[in-house]
Order: structure tokens, then sequence, then C-alpha cells
């Protein structure tokens, strides 16, 4: 049922990155609008679009260090269940490198999400980690000094068109190099390296369809 709102009482036509909201337990990037009582919705406004409730994730501010450092509750409970070689251990003194390996599951998604740390003010220190060591950073459960590092998290699309294709006026298939070049680029200036690190990789783990 469409929610109907005289316009000075919704702010619309916003749009997330990723890192605010989960719609259906996952990270929900696109456009929205906020209701008269701040209820985040999918959609430009109360009339166009899904108007689907979205969750606000959960911030961990434990250090002044995090970059985009935002779980849900219920991910972080899912990564308790992980396989024995995806724990992580805490007498590490540096991030661990990881090399995700999607299953059939994040291919019917069509995205999963990358997490990444690098020190400080350092460009040229990119590592890639693991989802159980980006929420051990998150909460300070790390064997190194979190102080001196910064981690963030990118929505990586892996099924879909190569290239974004227009079969229509309002039927726009997003392509995966050019969203995953969007969603680097936009994780940049707050996370400088990123795109260095990535290299123009942008069809890494896809199985691109007609």
């Amino acid at each position: 049922m469409i929610r109907y709102y005289p316009s000075f009482a919704t702010k619309n036509n916003q749009i997330t990155k990723g890192t605010e909201f989960l719609l259906k337990g996952e990270p929900y990037s696109g456009k929205f609008y906020y209701d008269n009582d701040g209820t985040a919705y999918t959609g430009t406004d109360p009339v166009h679009g899904s108007n689907l409730l979205l969750q606000p994730i959960k911030k961990y501010p434990k250090n002044s260090f995090l970059s985009n450092n935002f779980v849900s509750t219920n991910f972080a409970k899912e990564l308790t269940n992980i396989t024995p070689t995806l724990k992580l251990n805490l007498d590490n003194l540096e991030p661990t490198t990881y090399y995700p390996q999607p299953i059939d599951s994040d291919y019917q998604k069509g995205y999963i999400t990358r997490y990444f740390a690098k020190k400080i003010n350092q460009s040229g220190y990119v590592v890639e980690i693991s989802p159980s060591e980006y929420v051990a950073f998150t909460n300070g459960e790390v064997g190194y000094d979190i102080s001196f590092y910064q981690v963030v998290s990118i929505l990586w699309k892996i099924t879909g068109p190569l290239n974004t294709q227009r079969l229509s006026q309002y039927d726009i298939r997003a392509g995966i190099i050019d969203t995953n070049k969007r969603l680097t680029e936009a994780a940049e200036p707050n996370f400088v390296g990123i795109d260095a690190f990535i290299g123009g990789d942008y069809t890494k783990f896809a199985k691109p369809t007609s």
C-alpha cells in the first residue's frame, strides 16, 4: 500500500552506497527516502519505487580511525558460524591476506561484499581481509593495534552483463564493470589506495550473463 505524505513531510531522492541500510538482511545501495518520522524506505519518494522498509546498519564507533565500519547484528551473528579455515588468528600482528571464493548462493544474489585494510596515511599498503577479520577489527578483537589501520567494505557485483545495457527507457541493466568501477571510485576518497589495489580488474570473480 502506498503511503501518502505532503511533500514537506518527507525527505525524498536520497542515495546510499550500501553502508547505511539493510534490505531483508543484505546491504542496500540505491535511492531511498525518509518519511515524516525519519524511517527510511526504498524508492525516490512515497509514490515512486518499491517503498520497502530499510533497517539502519549498526555503527561500531570503537576507534576514531575506523573508516566505513558498519556491521549488522545479524551479519555478525552469521560470522560466528564460519568454517574453521576462516576463523581469525588473534595472534596475528598485522592484517591477514584473504582471497574471496564466491559460492553458488553469492552468484544467485549477484554480488559479494569485499573487505580491505590498510595502514593509516599509507595508500600503498592495502590488504584484502576476511569477513571475520573485518568484524573482529570493528570490535577491537584483532591482535594488532587498530589505531594504525583503517578498514572499508564495498559491494562487488559478480553477475549480470559486463557493461550497462539500456533495453528501454525504464529497463536499464547495470553492468559488472561499470558498477564495480563506480563503487571502487566512491570508496577511494576515504580509503586512498583501494583504486590502485583493484587495478582496474572490475570483472574479478564475475560470471557475466547476457
